[in-house]
């Protein structure tokens, strides 16, 4: 294997590695738990969405709040830095798309965790180069095209793209549905 092709490796992860899904993996960082949920893994596995449940983003709110584990209530998970981004990306290698935490309110313009928190300027963040018809991050365009006048009260939520493409944020369309949800179980210990 030449130094390119090892570098490529190193960089990207295993090429054969398998998602891992509705399997809890603590985060020292966090101190939580994450979870790549899918109703139906092997189909998620294989990219198919026959017979799998799917989600828009609200729903997907919904059935992470109503997940447990060891005592704690799940949520959407929160990625305040690369090193968590890599950790979901490393430890769980989507490859479909899957839900997070964050949601973009059009009227107001401004991004939003689940837990309230609204990111500071210059905080992490791994927007795709298009998730905003060619902007890298929320600020550099005031309406894209899912923000029209009529969704102005509403959010759109964010989610990751799959590892095969590219594992950047996006946030697209009011009703957009997928099949995988990242969910965070804030425990404070392992």
């Amino acid at each position: 294997m030449g130094f390119a092709a090892a570098f490529l490796l190193v960089a990207t992860g295993s090429a054969t590695a398998e998602p891992l899904y509705n399997k809890p993996v603590y985060n020292p960082e966090t101190k939580s738990y994450f979870e790549l949920f899918a109703t139906n893994p092997e189909a998620a596995r294989t990219r198919l969405s026959g017979g799998t449940a799917q989600w828009k983003w609200r729903d997907a709110y919904r059935v992470a709040a109503g997940r447990s584990y060891n005592g704690v209530r799940g949520r959407l998970a929160i990625v305040p830095s690369q090193s968590v981004h890599l950790f979901l990306r490393n430890t769980f290698e989507p490859n479909i798309s899957a839900w997070i935490g964050l949601r973009y309110w059009c009227q107001f313009h401004k991004l939003q965790w689940v837990d309230g928190a609204l990111p500071e300027p210059g905080a992490f963040a791994m927007w795709g180069p298009i998730w905003n018809q060619g902007a890298t991050s929320p600020d550099q365009k005031k309406d894209r095209a899912p923000c029209d006048s009529s969704l102005k009260s509403l959010h759109l939520g964010v989610h990751y793209w799959s590892t095969r493409d590219g594992f950047y944020w996006n946030a697209n369309g009011y009703n957009k549905e997928f099949s995988a949800i990242f969910i965070e179980y804030p425990t404070g210990k392992p």
